[in-house]
């Protein structure tokens, strides 16, 4: 599929000043990147100094929306405001967005000539579409011009509209019942301060990030002063039982603290300034974009959802990390904290118990004495029910022949929410292993490993903690990124050699070509927090006054 979201590029031009009373700035550039636009000044002590109290003002309703964030290096300041998070945390309206400095002044550019250089960013939606172009007045001054098509939500202020369906409207009755039952738990019970709750929408208990924060917790004698609270589901398409049901309002109207680690529809119900949500996000890092940064591509979430929106804290693992979790979760960059993440903790941790490669190679007799190749990709398409691995993109023979000679086996652990079997013929099973069903979680299986063959997946920041070899089969690279798209650059970013044919990841694997100095320098710049104080850091946020 087609990315079909489009940027119009402009040629270049000469810089032009910023006219705001006293303060010289040029403005260098203006630039895209995903959901937000990029204003790059020259670099001075004015423009670092004009840059954070730049606003985008609605000439309509005098709304102003403050920039996503503001960047500096040798070369600009870089001033960041985020289309999709206007007032009410929306896509910003249709209508003229002027920008203004300080003193609600506009600010103004000196060639009115640059009106036609200035590119826009066009963002498909579901129905309708989002439009947003740069561009300056007769007397200079810039400005976004945001238009919504006439049959995208929001147009006439109905940004929830809904086609009237059975499935809409029992959702709907079910939204409602669920806030009913809050504000009656809300009345009848309160809160006292001193209740947390851990909730996962996906877990069938507690586990992963939630789990070693709840523990550190108990370590440091905090059970004594709060009432630690636990909810959780079968599995991720199980229904809950009633009284889980049940519980669920009561529990959230109680708690002053929620720890979620994944997508909670039930929690986004909550509104309540006096409640802290804490998402603690299961996966490390972030390289390839997810939720609302997808906005425009195929299979993105609507930017008029309130998903995600209601976080106080987002934790995240590097500073590297913040705008963009920041921008996937649609909430302010102040919002996310990096702290490190504390299963990546304890991941580190139990690296060096003895006996930890020979556990996790408990299930695979065959790779007793050899060498241990693990192949985990991610996977294709838009999220569980569309999940799915090309299986014709391994040569399994040849595969075979290469385990063979190198004395190897070759294990594959598919993600999981591919359901699919490999075709591995029986003749070919001594050497070629499949992780089915699935024996462990993923990261145990890494200390067994002394490669990891993968592609997309963030379990390279896992890999990278250990200090071992990678090896990137990214045969696809060019769909991939034209359907769903990285934060950075791919190939400046993974650590290790990348394969574009399946020849190439022979060759590579035979004369043991990985690249590996790659990964001391990547480990060094996402991974500096992984030092067994993350769940402090993150009990200290969640709970400060």
């Amino acid at each position: 599929m087609r990315d079909t979201r489009t940027v119009t590029t402009a040629p270049s031009v000469p810089p032009a000043p910023v006219r705001t009373p006293g303060v010289p700035v040029d403005l260098v550039d203006v630039t895209w990147q995903r959901i937000q636009v990029q204003l790059r000044l020259s670099p001075s002590s004015q423009a670092a100094i004009l840059a954070p109290a730049l606003r985008l003002r609605d000439d309509s309703s005098a709304a102003m929306v403050a920039p996503a964030g503001v960047d500096s290096d040798a070369d600009a300041v870089v001033v960041r405001f985020n289309v999709m998070q206007g007032p009410d945390q929306r896509p910003l309206r249709a209508g003229r967005w002027s920008l203004v400095g300080a003193g609600g002044e506009p600010v103004r550019f000196g060639s009115r000539d640059r009106s036609r250089g200035l590119p826009g960013a066009t963002f498909p939606l579901a129905a309708g579409e989002l439009r947003y172009v740069p561009t300056l007045d007769q007397e200079g001054a810039f400005a976004l011009l945001a238009s919504v098509s006439a049959d995208s939500p929001g147009v006439a202020g109905r940004a929830d509209r809904v086609a009237v369906t059975t499935r809409a409207i029992r959702r709907r009755a079910r939204s409602g019942l669920f806030r009913l039952l809050l504000r009656v738990a809300r009345t009848v019970g309160g809160r006292n301060g001193r209740r947390i709750l851990f909730t996962s929408n996906s877990r069938p208990s507690i586990g992963g990030n939630l789990e070693y924060v709840r523990d550190r917790m108990v370590e440091r004698g905090l059970g004594a002063s709060y009432e630690l609270g636990e909810l959780f589901k079968p599995g991720i398409a199980a229904r809950r039982s009633i009284r889980d049901r049940l519980r669920m309002p009561w529990l959230l109207a109680r708690a002053d603290v929620v720890f979620v680690d994944d997508y909670h529809p039930v929690v986004y119900g909550l509104r309540d300034p006096a409640v802290r949500i804490v998402q603690l996000w299961h996966a490390f890092g972030a390289f390839k974009t997810f939720d609302y940064s997808r906005v425009g591509k195929p299979g993105a979430p609507s930017p008029f959802s309130l998903d995600h929106k209601n976080y106080s804290l987002v934790t995240v693992g590097s500073p590297e990390d913040v705008p963009f979790y920041a921008e996937a979760f649609g909430v302010p960059e102040a919002r996310v904290a990096a702290t490190g993440i504390p299963r990546m903790d304890a991941f580190v941790a139990r690296a060096a118990e003895p006996g930890i490669r020979d556990a996790a190679l408990a299930r695979f007799p065959e790779a007793g004495g050899r060498t241990t190749i693990l192949f985990a990709p991610t996977f294709r398409g838009f999220g569980g029910r569309t999940a799915s691995y090309p299986l014709d993109a391994l040569d399994y023979a040849a595969l075979h022949a290469l385990c063979m000679e190198k004395n190897a086996v070759f294990i594959v652990r598919l993600h999981p929410h591919v359901r699919e079997r490999l075709p591995i013929p029986d003749r070919f099973r001594d050497r070629l292993l499949e992780d089915r069903p699935l024996s462990t979680d993923t990261p145990d299986l890494l200390y067994g490993a002394d490669l990891l063959v993968t592609d997309y997946s963030s379990i390279l920041f896992e890999y990278a903690a250990l200090g071992r070899p990678m090896l990137f089969y990214a045969f696809d690279l060019d769909d991939y990124r034209e359907t769903r798209d990285f934060y950075v650059e791919y190939e400046s970013f993974v650590p290790g050699r990348i394969a574009r044919t399946f020849p190439e990841l022979l060759d590579a694997i035979r004369r043991d070509d990985y690249e590996r100095d790659k990964v001391p320098p990547f480990a060094a710049r996402y991974l500096a927090l992984v030092d067994g104080r993350s769940a402090d850091r993150i009990i200290d946020l969640a709970l400060r006054p």
